[in-house]
């Protein structure tokens, strides 16, 4: 049939939200979130089946506001957060490093009085286009760090009463600022008067690819002379009828296709294509190619209307890798203390130093010093075993951290260290010697008494490096000519329980999603109004 098609939210995500095809939230394709890497096998069973986004906690984007300085309020793991996350009220999508995935779905219908099912829309293509918003703020600075503050400040009130916000990141302004557009908007009420100075002007961007290489241009807009290119276009597939799917339903026209949430592209600059500050959104397409014999004449493609907006995670996002775990095993130094008298295989890492950029120097003279020979003339290959890598790697990472935590006085750092199985007696012991009055400075080096008792060896154990007691005991820093510990000791049995694994607990699964009847179908009796499995 020669017309054009109109691109809805599927049916059961309108069951949901109790609206229908005439209401302006059903123009939107819908993005659906899954916690495993079987959707398309859930999609083809039961496109319902997915999880539901949390809109209170990780699946928002949040921007971290300084609070009062360590040791903050609370107890626990608490005091030792120098940032509070507030929440705004934009998507965020996660990695699939995260064991985050997305697909988007749309249902086709025919763009004719009364909107009927497309069925198996014969001849059409259906895809989608990835596009950027792009804001920008004509405004004094200082205007916008202003607002952007007391935006900050509101929303931290809101969400935690009590907790006073610090400074932002001066790159931080105008992510807040205009980012949550809905909150923006119950902002402008608020501060009128400082908003009348502000211009915003925001722009859809299109990616375009062509023989110059990908860039982001201005949605609609012509290339640059002597170009040509054409917008990126992301396929999509239709989802099947299903056996146990009632005559009606078999008619439906459902498409889905994966949203990209990662991208090794890069413009012409060498930026990458997508990024966790960009703003972006998704528009699906429905296109039928003119038939054989009438290819002077244009494709005829209609529209939906653009998903709700979202941002992109960072790979080290901290709410996406607490989803992921990776176990990596130290080699056995026996192992290779064996296989060391052994001929050595081929296998390991070749590292290639060209000439004139090799280094030589003495480690065991003070802080390396600029060669008094000439480096190499001629190409070095030198082959590492993996092992050794990963060891002196390894090495490199425990000799560093405490001095890190020490000369930045970054407490937090040790909360994010867990060992397992945990040292319970040595924890034991510790918490004993704390809750009943002892001190950092009492502890004994050594105790071999009867029945045992907490020492510096314990508390070294647990957190992780040998001499760290003593550190913490000795570093003072000048206060008003006071020597003052830099570690308050009111602390110590806090940080104890942010390192023990006992109280770590696994991320809780997401709630799933509605699953709610089909109207096409008719219910078995008595089932009616109830949500089928």
């Amino acid at each position: 049939m020669d017309h054009p098609y109109a691109l809805r939210a599927p049916w059961y995500v309108r069951e949901r939200g109790q609206y229908s095809l005439l209401d302006p939230r059903a123009r939107r394709p819908a993005i659906q979130k899954y916690e495993t890497d079987d959707f398309v096998e859930r999609l083809f069973t039961d496109p319902r089946d997915s999880t539901r986004f949390d809109d209170l906690g990780d699946d928002v984007w949040s921007y971290p506001v300084p609070v009062a300085a360590t040791p903050g309020p609370g107890t626990g793991r608490a005091r030792f957060a120098t940032h509070t996350l507030v929440r705004s009220q934009l998507r965020k999508l996660y990695q699939p490093t995260h064991d985050r995935f997305y697909v988007i779905v749309v249902e086709l219908f025919c763009d004719v009085p009364g909107l009927p099912r497309a069925g198996d829309a014969e001849g059409i293509e259906v895809g989608m286009v990835l596009r950027r918003r792009r804001t920008t703020v004509d405004a004094p600075v200082l205007q916008v760090r202003r607002l952007a503050r007391q935006m900050a400040g509101d929303l931290l009130k809101a969400q935690q009463p009590g907790t006073q916000p610090g400074g932002l990141r001066g790159g931080d302004l105008p992510d807040v600022l205009w980012a949550d557009l809905a909150a923006r908007r119950g902002f402008e009420t608020a501060h009128a008067d400082e908003l009348a100075g502000i211009t915003v002007d925001s722009t859809t961007e299109a990616w375009m690819v062509g023989a110059a290489g990908g860039h982001w241009r201005t949605a609609g807009t012509p290339a640059p002379a002597g170009e040509t290119d054409h917008e990126l276009e992301i396929p999509m597939w239709r989802l099947p009828p299903r056996e146990q799917d009632c005559p009606p339903a078999r008619t439906r026209s459902l498409w889905f296709g994966l949203v990209p949430t990662y991208s090794a592209d890069m413009d012409r600059e060498g930026t990458p294509r997508l990024d966790d500050h960009a703003i972006y959104e998704i528009n699906c397409f429905a296109r039928r190619n003119p038939e054989p014999g009438h290819e002077h004449c244009p494709p005829k493609i209609s529209w939906s209307e653009p998903t709700e907006p979202f941002r992109l995670a960072a790979v080290f996002d901290p709410d996406g890798t607490k989803n992921h775990k990776v176990a990596v095993k130290l080699p056995d130094l026996r192992t290779l203390a064996a296989r060391a008298g052994r001929p050595p295989g081929p296998g390991g890492v070749a590292v290639t130093s060209p000439p004139g950029s090799q280094m030589h120097f003495n480690p065991f003279d003070g802080v390396p010093k600029p060669a008094v020979k000439p480096v190499g003339e001629a190409e070095r290959i030198c082959v590492f075993a993996f092992e050794l890598f990963i060891i002196v790697g390894f090495f490199v990472f425990l000799l560093f951290l405490p001095i890190v935590v020490f000369l930045f006085q970054l407490w937090w750092m040790l909360a994010l260290r867990f060992c397992l199985p945990p040292l319970v007696e040595a924890f034991e012991l510790l918490e004993t010697h704390f809750t009943t009055g002892g001190t950092l400075g009492n502890l004994p080096a050594d105790d071999s008494s009867d029945p045992p008792v907490a020492d510096q060896h314990d508390l070294d154990a647990v957190l992780g490096s040998v001499g760290v007691t003593k550190a913490l005991d000795d570093a003072r820093a000048d206060v008003d000519g006071v020597p003052t510990p830099v570690f308050d000791p009111a602390m110590m049995q806090d940080l104890l329980a942010a390192v023990d694994p006992s109280g770590a607990a696994d991320p809780e699964p997401g709630e799933p999603e509605t699953k709610p009847d089909d109207p096409l179908c008719p219910a078995p009796p008595g089932t009616r109004g109830r949500a089928r499995p």
